[in-house]
């Protein structure tokens, strides 16, 4: 919405122009051009959350639907939202770029005075509008999630009452074993079963029921043993066995129980994995690239528009290859020895894409009036397409969110203040170098 005349340019009373694009030489950019974006895709990352990440009774992939949604199976559709569509759609590096703009006063009008504090606004609305809509998105999928399961509702409600007595729910098993195991009042629950049928559970529950407590030193051993009889149904290993024993738990009532609730019919229902076929997503993958290839080709007006437009697609055909590196790196997280918690992968990917958007930032300014859209087009592509979606702000505010409700609160802080410090650093010096 800047720099009239050069390639991409539109007005600012346009519909495509929706706030001010950080230059120093516009009054109140710290409203950056990128923050709607970042506002959506951080409220689809908080709807998409497990339940796991939202501490509810029963873990399955995403909150807001039924249980035995048969959406829930299809992993590969969530991973395409989570790390496609919302660490595509929300960018770090072109925020980042606009603050460092800004703090740097290129374009400034020195009657103004320093833009450097506007620019620290900048990054804190940044930082809290993001986190905002997270926390909205993930409060909306609470909400639905107990309308849409009204017994695991009812559950949500007991389990607070039962882990402020510090009991530990075991979130893996089943619907009814959950709820029998952790006391809860089972009369309130459709599936209801009397306790002549549950005797050996029952018998189960009394014997391990002094360790079914969080912190208790033997608690990694009942998950171990619960998972591996009641979750998968397998037998015992010797040395469980023998410790389970001697901890004075009573095995041959777990072993009874797992032979007799073959005849009970209490099993949840399993969602079925959606199968991925490689074949067809290369199609799709395909065809959307020659589409992308064909537009860069046709739409090749001198209109603003025209433009405009055709740098939006020349970008399209550069984000793949940025999302998929983001994707590559995200296995990165929690591998450093020192710093286990630090999401590594999720750090580097901002950071290679806010040296490489600044970069492109300070080509751009040796190419300023210029009318080759295949030079200065070609930069832009690469800073919106590659680094817009190798950077992500809704996956750096899904972690920051984790750490914030996490024991070690302190580790949400550092994480902003290193990534924020770090980006600002490497994004200034190489706008200098270039």
């Amino acid at each position: 919405c800047a720099n009239p005349g050069t390639v991409g340019w539109l007005k600012a009373g346009e519909p495509l122009c929706v706030t001010a694009d950080g230059g120093a030489e516009v009054k109140g950019g710290i409203i950056f051009a990128d923050l709607p974006a970042n506002l959506l895709g951080s409220f689809v990352m908080g709807l998409m959350q497990t339940t796991d990440t939202m501490k509810l009774p029963k873990a399955f992939p995403i909150a807001w639907l039924r249980a035995d949604h048969r959406f829930q199976g299809s992993s590969i559709i969530h991973l395409a939202i989570r790390t496609g569509f919302c660490g595509s759609l929300t960018t770090f590096s072109s925020w980042n770029s606009e603050m460092v703009v800004m703090m740097l006063g290129i374009g400034q009008n020195v009657n103004e005075g320093s833009l450097f504090f506007r620019g620290l606004l900048g990054y804190l609305i940044g930082v809290e509008t993001a986190l905002a809509s997270f926390v909205l998105g993930k409060n909306l999928a609470k909400y639905i999630h107990n309308r849409v399961n009204p017994a695991l509702h009812i559950e949500n409600e007991q389990m607070k009452l039962k882990k402020k007595c510090g009991t530990f729910i075991n979130t893996q098993l089943s619907d009814y074993e959950r709820r029998f195991l952790s006391g809860y009042n089972m009369r309130e629950f459709d599936q209801y079963i009397d306790l002549c049928s549950s005797e050996f559970l029952s018998d189960w529950r009394i014997s391990t029921e002094r360790n079914r407590r969080v912190g208790d030193s033997l608690l990694p051993l009942l998950k171990d043993i619960e998972y591996q009889a009641l979750v998968l149904g397998n037998s015992l290993k010797k040395e469980n066995t023998m410790s389970a024993i001697e901890a004075g738990w009573n095995i041959e009532a777990l072993e009874d129980w797992v032979n007799s609730k073959k005849n009970l019919h209490i099993q949840d229902e399993k969602i079925s994995a959606t199968e991925f076929k490689m074949f067809p997503a290369v199609m799709i993958f395909m065809s959307l690239g020659a589409l992308l290839v064909a537009g860069l080709v046709f739409v090749n007006g001198d209109d603003a528009y025209s433009t405009t437009y055709r740098t939006m697609i020349y970008s399209g055909i550069f984000a793949p290859s940025g999302a998929l590196l983001r994707w590559k790196l995200s296995g990165w997280n929690g591998t450093t020895e020192t710093c286990g918690w630090f999401p590594l992968g999720t750090f580097i990917a901002n950071l290679l894409a806010c040296i490489v958007s600044t970069t492109t930032i300070g080509l751009e300014h040796q190419l300023l009036g210029s009318n080759n859209f295949w030079a200065i087009g070609t930069v832009r592509a690469i800073k919106i397409g590659f680094s817009g979606c190798l950077s992500t702000v809704s996956t750096f505010i899904s972690e920051v969110n984790s750490f914030l409700h996490s024991s070690q609160s302190v580790h949400g802080y550092i994480y902003i203040t290193t990534t924020l410090t770090s980006c600002f650093t490497f994004g200034a010096l190489f706008y200098y170098i270039f």
